[in-house]
């Protein structure tokens, strides 16, 4: 096994993707390799695509008093996705892997979940796999240490990543703060506006698409769609509104430390949005503000914050 050969399997709500990446030790930075796939869930026979996961207080209460109770339809769901992460492995075979999961996590698996099953025993499902690391953490790793990342000279930014929800992130003198364990800083699904939705809510893109679905019967897919609908100006104050919010926050963060912030990067889903079919909208976010905004298009960038957690965290 080469030391220097790692790959990232970025764990999603609909689907995970294995990248490869070649580590230097000179630049303590990843490349990526030839070996990019995605595999659904939604291929394996058992799949449910109708699956609801347990209302987040039921999960918070029942993590915080060690009696974690797996319904049924969790358990079914979860074998699917580690079905799904272990056939993945094979095209890496050879390879030091790191994984990237969404939600809550202890030592052992994902113990809290917001869009999908618990799997608070995935590391013994898949014991190749040395560290599950925090989604959010390896989207902005991916943006500070890989060779394809926005943020590889960054000092002092904020990362937004969207998708299925938020990806926050802060790098603070060139480091990646873990926001677990910094109580004053809260994360966009804890950030309330006036409306009493979150920042999340109305920035993702799964959000803004949920809301205009549930309030129209309607099944738009993706941001780009939204455009052709005339409430989508509207979908994109309440973004920029949700967006303002979440940077006064992070702001007052900063100059508590008597820094300022140098940029701010928006990537996953919503980056690709404004770097294509949504430029004329993220001119309307910049001129609010005056710090730089950079939009990542690359979608690689997590799996490569994971391949290399597992080289250098």
């Amino acid at each position: 096994m080469n030391d220097d050969l790692l790959a990232g399997i970025d764990c999603g709500a609909t689907k995970v993707m294995v990248q490869s990446g070649v580590y230097s030790s000179a630049t303590n930075k990843i490349s990526p390799g030839s070996i990019n796939k995605e595999f659904y869930y939604s291929d394996h026979p058992n799949w449910n695509s109708n699956f609801k996961p347990i209302p987040l207080d039921i999960q918070k209460s029942e993590y915080q008093s060690n009696n974690i109770s797996l319904t049924n339809e969790e358990i079914d769901q979860g074998n699917v996705i580690i079905d799904t992460i272990v056939s993945s492995m094979k095209i890496i075979d050879g390879h030091k892997i790191g994984l990237c999961f969404p939600g809550l996590k202890n030592h052992d698996g994902i113990v809290v979940m917001a869009n999908g099953p618990r799997i608070p025993n995935l590391s013994h499902q898949i014991k190749s796999v040395k560290i599950i690391s925090n989604d959010s953490d390896c989207c902005v790793i991916g943006e500070l240490k890989s060779t394809i990342g926005m943020m590889q000279n960054t000092k002092n930014g904020v990362y937004i990543g969207g998708g299925t929800g938020i990806a926050d992130g802060i790098i603070l003198n060139g480091e990646l703060l873990n926001l677990t364990n910094i109580k004053d800083i809260p994360r966009s699904w804890e950030i309330n506006l006036s409306s009493n939705e979150t920042v999340e809510t109305l920035l993702s893109p799964a959000g803004m698409i949920k809301k205009y679905n549930d309030q129209n019967n309607a099944q738009i897919k993706t941001l780009a769609d939204l455009t052709y609908k005339k409430e989508f100006n509207k979908i994109m104050d309440n973004a920029l509104e949700a967006f303002l919010q979440l940077l006064k926050i992070r702001e007052r963060f900063f100059l508590d430390q008597d820094e300022e912030i140098q940029e701010i990067v928006i990537g996953q889903r919503l980056g690709e949005f404004f770097n294509d079919s949504g430029k004329k909208y993220i001119g309307k976010f910049q001129s609010s503000i005056e710090i730089p905004i950079k939009l990542s298009s690359d979608r690689r960038t997590a799996a490569l914050g994971a391949a290399i957690s597992y080289k250098c965290l």
